[in-house]
């Protein structure tokens, strides 16, 4: 399949980096302060992709915990999980991928459910980018799946959303691409949970650093 983007937009979490042992660590952080059940790891990645807010009810609601409790654990988490950004691992070829894509003139965003404040920290940690437009799980009233944040990542580098690519590794993702009518790429490495479904992805990944093949500087349609 031929693809000209004029922007490629990445999920962060199970596309760039590997996140969910130290995720892991930190709902066990939450357990522990809220005397509840620690999952194992499997069972934590069930509970990733939709935003903070939504693994906590999910993490609640498997352990059978009082909903109330809701507040606190996503206090508890975010706590948690920022104290340790630079303990997240980026992916083999990640970084040589995106210096490719700059070298073809391509501008970068980033539109992930996690919140700005960590997802800053994991960003400076980790020394990933540069993106000319990050929006975050609390920049707008709305998350993913909802279409909203992706369209305003693409608003923000100055692009249509038809002429962008949107590179994740969930089902989540999927759905937010397809609300956005933005092409998608699959990246398998990641935390997929349930079947994609259709459209089928534009792009299938098994390693990040093939993304580059899929296109040379001469197909690029420059911004």
């Amino acid at each position: 399949m031929s693809l000209t983007p004029r922007a490629i937009i990445f999920d962060l979490d199970g596309t760039l980096i590997d996140s969910l042992p130290v995720i892991l660590r930190a709902f066990h952080s939450v357990c522990a302060a809220l005397d509840l059940p620690k999952p194992d790891l499997r069972t934590a990645q069930g509970f990733v992709g939709a935003g903070v807010p939504v693994a906590m009810t999910r993490l609640l609601a498997w352990a059978n915990a009082d909903p109330s409790l809701h507040g606190r654990a996503v206090e508890e988490m975010e706590a948690a999980y920022g104290a340790s950004p630079g303990d997240n691992e980026v992916y083999p070829g990640v970084r040589e991928m995106l210096a490719r894509l700059q070298e073809m003139g391509l501008p970068l965003g980033l539109c992930t459910n996690k919140p700005e404040a960590p997802t800053r920290a994991v960003l400076d940690a980790l020394e990933l980018g540069p993106f000319g437009a990050v929006v975050c799980g609390d920049t707008l009233k709305l998350r993913k799946p909802h279409p909203d944040p992706l369209l305003e990542t693409a608003r923000r580098l100055g692009v249509a959303a038809s002429d962008t690519l949107y590179v994740g590794d969930s089902e989540i993702d999927h759905q937010t691409a397809a609300a956005a009518g933005i092409p998608f790429a699959f990246f398998e490495g990641g935390y997929l949970n349930a079947p994609l479904g259709d459209p089928p992805p534009a792009l299938v990944l098994s390693a990040m650093s093939d993304l580059p093949q899929a296109f040379t500087s001469e197909m690029v349609r420059k911004a």
